[in-house]
């Protein structure tokens, strides 16, 4: 080992191994000056690569996103972690429905029953099912509770439905049969103690038949996972008001009468309504005949029923003295009028018709009051795509029973 000592003011180079000594002169004390200060370049140039390449590696990390990737894998594990806490807290839901049933039905909330019930729908949990149900009907399956069909069939009424335009009555039975007056008394005048004139009031019958309608909905595997969820239920709830909504619809305007309710333009073929033909083009003349065959006492609560096609015609139509028929609606949900008369939207109607008169007079609906819900994985399309279908059964009849409340305007062009 070498030590440098001063002596005398001199500098030498001590070996404590060999215990020599030699004076050291300035040329190598300058050598090694030089030396020591080009270490320290070389150390001060590699602090200085090394920065550039950390900030050319950050580039990099930025110009591909990689940050962005690093962020998108940090959610997903975040995501993750709660899907887990997800399904624990699906799990005390679960355990929540049998805590449910604990209760007596008639104390339990319309929420209770509806989320219970549709989650024992899909759970196939025949306990629950029959405790919530209204009853189990002949041909099986569940009658939904009073509170899960009110939610559906109050969509409907809601909802830019014929049902609400049409008088909608109770049926306990499948067939309902009431008296029609087919003929009037007729009024004469006599002179006094002569004889008087007898007639007679001739009734016939008017019948409505209870029909069976059918509607599917496929839900996947995720759906019934978050079938304890309020929002999911609500969202089967709107899907099946809006499929049989649309369906009631069809059936009213047009219903075969046979295995579907009789529809307004089944009866009108039948001369239940009596109707007039358009003269030409759809026209203010034409607009008056139908009106005017309407009876006067049908007139106040009267309506005109049209096909969007011919509501784009009605629109165009003038009076004689140039001004527009068709009047804008005066306020938010109020329908647009025609002689102060409202129009209401039917594109069930053929575009061949438009009917006019008092709806709620001349169109019962029957409903019966059930509503039959049944589940299966065994279809095809359930089996292979990982789904449930669940079937709701509506009973509804459908006549016109009163046809001289109602009036048609046929053959337009």
């Amino acid at each position: 080992m070498k030590i440098v000592k001063t002596i005398d003011g001199k500098q030498y180079l001590v070996d404590t191994e060999t215990k020599t000594m030699e004076e050291v002169t300035v040329e190598e004390e300058e050598k090694e000056t030089v030396e020591e200060e080009k270490e320290e370049k070389v150390e001060e140039e590699k602090e200085d690569t090394d920065e550039a390449i950390q900030k050319a590696a950050e580039e990099v990390v930025a110009g591909l996103g990689l940050d962005a990737i690093q962020k998108q894998l940090a959610e997903l594990n975040n995501k993750l972690d709660k899907k887990e806490v997800k399904k624990d807290k699906k799990t005390s839901d679960l355990l929540d429905l049998e805590a449910l049933m604990k209760k007596d039905v008639s104390e339990m909330t319309a929420k209770e029953k509806t989320i219970g019930f549709f989650q024992a729908i899909l759970q196939n949990n025949k306990t629950v099912l029959k405790a919530l149900s209204e009853g189990t009907p002949a041909d099986g399956g569940y009658l939904f509770p009073d509170e899960f069909r009110s939610e559906i069939i109050r969509d409907i009424a809601e909802g830019p439905y014929m049902r609400r335009e049409v008088r909608v009555i109770p049926m306990k039975r499948d067939v309902m049969n009431m008296p029609s007056l087919a003929s009037k008394p007729k009024v004469t005048w006599t002179e006094e103690n002569a004889v008087k004139s007898t007639t007679t009031a001739h009734f016939g019958t008017l019948t409505l038949t209870v029909k069976k309608m059918a509607s599917i909905l496929y839900a996947s595997d995720e759906l019934i996972e978050d079938s304890t969820e309020v929002d999911v239920v609500q969202l089967i709830i709107s899907l099946f008001s809006e499929a049989i909504g649309e369906e009631e619809d069809r059936v009213i305007c047009q219903g075969n009468g046979t295995t579907q309710p009789t529809g307004l333009t089944t009866a009108r073929v039948a001369a239940t309504i009596q109707s007039v033909a358009c003269d030409g083009n759809l026209s203010f003349d034409n607009i008056l005949n139908v009106m005017y065959l309407l009876p006067s006492k049908y007139h106040k609560n009267a309506k005109f029923f049209v096909n969007r096609a011919n509501i784009r015609e009605l629109r165009k139509l003038k009076d004689g003295d140039n001004r527009y028929l068709w009047a804008e609606p005066v306020a938010a949900g109020v329908p647009p009028t025609i002689f102060g008369h409202p129009v209401i939207e039917a594109n069930d109607l053929p575009e061949s018709e438009l009917y006019f008169g008092d709806m709620k007079k001349a169109y019962w609906l029957g409903d019966r009051h059930q509503m039959r819900v049944k589940i299966s994985q065994d279809t095809t399309q359930a089996f292979q795509q990982d789904e449930t279908a669940i079937r709701v059964v509506e009973r509804i009849a459908g006549n016109v029973i009163l046809g001289a409340a109602l009036r048609a305007l046929i053959t337009i062009p």
